[in-house]
């Protein structure tokens, strides 16, 4: 099995490449778990951030024995991470232990290339190049295996498909 995240800031289009892949690939997808939590919640702290990373974490996790070709998740704790860091300039311990562990065969990092997206969960809409920017830094860092998708939904997926297949 390989493990594939798609990640990067919000609003890059991570759940279209998830969707397209998965369907693609036949298998399902990890869901961005802050999204279901997030809708609860008017407000939220930093201490959220760190039930999120966990409960991703765990839904990860169980996904793995359900998977049989290609774990695909639609965010890592690599995001939550970053989303700690630019929100509060700071990232719990326990999140940064765990973004150490985190290790996907295949980061898609998804460039914020088209027009912002308004909904009820997003926050940056000036930010996204820094926060692609903090992506690359962080998957550098982490001497992670990935690549950038970028422009139109058809060719974000045939690009994460020809990297994937180049690897396999």
């Amino acid at each position: 099995m390989k493990t594939i995240s798609i990640t990067g800031p919000e609003s890059s289009g991570k759940t279209t490449l998830a969707i397209g892949l998965s369907k693609l690939l036949k298998e399902s997808f990890v869901k961005e778990y802050s999204r279901k939590y997030l809708n609860k919640k008017k407000k939220y702290t930093i201490k959220d951030l760190n039930i999120i990373a966990i409960k991703q974490l765990k839904k990860i996790t169980e996904a793995e024995s359900k998977t049989n070709n290609f774990l695909i998740t639609d965010t890592s704790i690599i995001d939550i991470q970053i989303w700690s860091e630019i929100k509060y300039n700071k990232c719990s311990n326990k999140i940064i232990s765990i973004t150490k562990k985190e290790c996907f065969d295949y980061y898609l990092l998804c460039k914020p290339d088209f027009p912002w997206v308004k909904d009820s969960l997003r926050e940056n809409p000036d930010k996204r190049n820094e926060i692609f920017n903090a992506f690359i830094n962080a998957l550098n860092k982490k001497k992670a295996n990935y690549t950038i998708i970028k422009g139109n939904p058809l060719n974000r997926l045939k690009s994460a498909l020809s990297f994937i297949k180049k690897k396999l």
